[in-house]
């Protein structure tokens, strides 16, 4: 090799290490600048999300008053309620005129319905006024108490007996029903509370076929167990959250008796939950006429006459009720501040809970009468929640308003005042 070879060797190496270095050094220059670039430390997008943009979760439902305006006015009102603590459905009365045909279960008391009071007396209730309602089309004494007497000639129908229970206090429109069948007979004392943040309600087949409410303290032995948690009511609709933990409740005590529970699809019955708490958000309307002194308060003593002398009755919550025949709270005479009655008042509201009410057209042709009648004699002017005058106008818009929403509710199959709307507006 010669001289010259050697030094194009040694050369060429030379060069390609400064390519090498020189390559080297504008990467790691690069990579400096590119740390330094991005060095600031920047928010996570999804970590540091403002408050004010994420949904708590919680609804509440809104319970609209309607105005004299061409359209309902939404008006929150205490869940309390205090001074409508139970309404009750309407019979047609005097001097209310005769509303259209109600429902057999409009017979049924709204207090025997209520997740405080026992519902084993709605069933007991419903009979005798499935009885009131046949006795004139067949009058035969035979027929007046068959299913009391052990004697009675005529056979027992279980399956008929089941049918009226269910309906009466189970609807699968309106309750997510889980079944248990038993392997072995489960004494009423060994079924618990179950857990539920809606109404709920526990049948229980005996080993003689014949469907009843279970009582913790009885002594009957059931082979079937229906226990309904309701799907919505004024609190809104039932939740995920709840529905597992009602599920979870009565699968543990399923397992403890090596019984078989069966549900409906969860997923199904939470979208009928939100469409029927939808529907009767649209309905749940609280009509309030209110009466307001032009100048002093009205005398209480005065207010008392006239309201006595007009049908209403002083109840153990202190405000006045007008009832029908059989009890049943139609509307109420409070003070507009919701406070017990003095001496003196500030000023009187007149309240009607209307999807609560059958026959609510005729009840509030007779309110409205009533509190012009009212306002005359006290001196007083009949205005909405907002202080404007209420006219004839204004309340014949009211009463078409009504109009719009019974049709709604019939159209739903949830007619004001049934056991269906006493369930779900309470």
């Amino acid at each position: 090799m010669t001289d010259l070879q050697l030094y194009s060797l040694i050369g060429g190496g030379a060069i390609v290490v400064l390519v090498y270095a020189y390559n080297w050094w504008q990467e790691r220059r690069y990579r400096k600048q590119v740390q330094k670039s991005f060095a600031r430390n920047q928010p996570d997008v999804l970590l540091e999300t403002p408050k004010n943009m994420v949904r708590s979760g919680e609804t509440h439902r809104l319970e609209p008053i309607i105005h004299g305006q061409p359209k309902v006015e939404p008006k929150v009102e205490s869940k309390t309620e205090p001074v409508i603590p139970v309404l009750r459905a309407v019979e047609p009365e005097v001097p209310v005129a005769p509303a259209h045909a109600a429902e057999p279960f409009n017979a049924i008391d709204d207090e025997d319905l209520d997740d405080f009071v026992d519902p084993e007396a709605a069933l007991a209730a419903r009979k005798v006024a499935t009885q009131v309602h046949v006795e004139p089309v067949k009058p035969e004494p035979v027929r007046q108490e068959p299913q009391f007497s052990a004697a009675a000639p005529v056979a027992h129908e279980p399956e008929r007996e089941a049918d009226e229970v269910t309906s009466s206090l189970l609807d699968p429109a309106l309750d997510f029903i889980a079944e248990i069948h038993a392997g072995e007979l489960i004494p009423a004392a060994n079924v618990p509370i179950f857990p539920g943040a809606k109404r709920i309600v526990t049948l229980g087949l005996r080993d003689d076929d014949q469907w009843e409410v279970v009582h913790h303290s009885g002594h009957s032995r059931y082979t079937e167990l229906r226990v309904g948690l309701q799907l919505a009511d004024r609190q809104g609709a039932l939740t995920q959250e709840q529905l597992n933990a009602f599920c979870m409740g009565v699968q543990q005590f399923a397992d403890e008796f090596d019984a078989v529970v069966t549900f409906p699809q969860r997923s199904g019955k939470i979208a009928a939950a939100q469409s029927l708490d939808q529907f009767c958000a649209g309905v749940d309307v609280l009509i309030g006429l209110n009466i307001l002194p032009a100048e002093m308060p009205f005398p209480m003593e005065k207010v008392r006459v006239l309201a006595e002398n007009a049908g209403l009755v002083r109840g153990p919550d202190g405000c006045f009720h007008y009832r029908s025949d059989s009890g049943k709270t139609l509307f109420t005479l409070a003070n507009q501040d919701e406070t017990p009655f003095g001496t003196t008042s500030d000023g009187l509201t007149l309240l009607f809970d209307v999807p609560r009410v059958a026959g609510g057209l005729a009840v509030f042709d007779y309110l409205a009468d009533f509190a012009h009648s009212l306002s005359s004699a006290l001196g007083g002017e009949l205005a909405d929640d907002n202080g404007k005058p209420l006219t004839e106008a204004s309340l014949a818009n009211i009463r078409k308003q009504l109009t719009t929403i019974y049709a709604r509710m019939d159209d739903k199959g949830i007619a004001a005042g049934s056991m269906a709307a006493l369930r779900l507006f309470a």
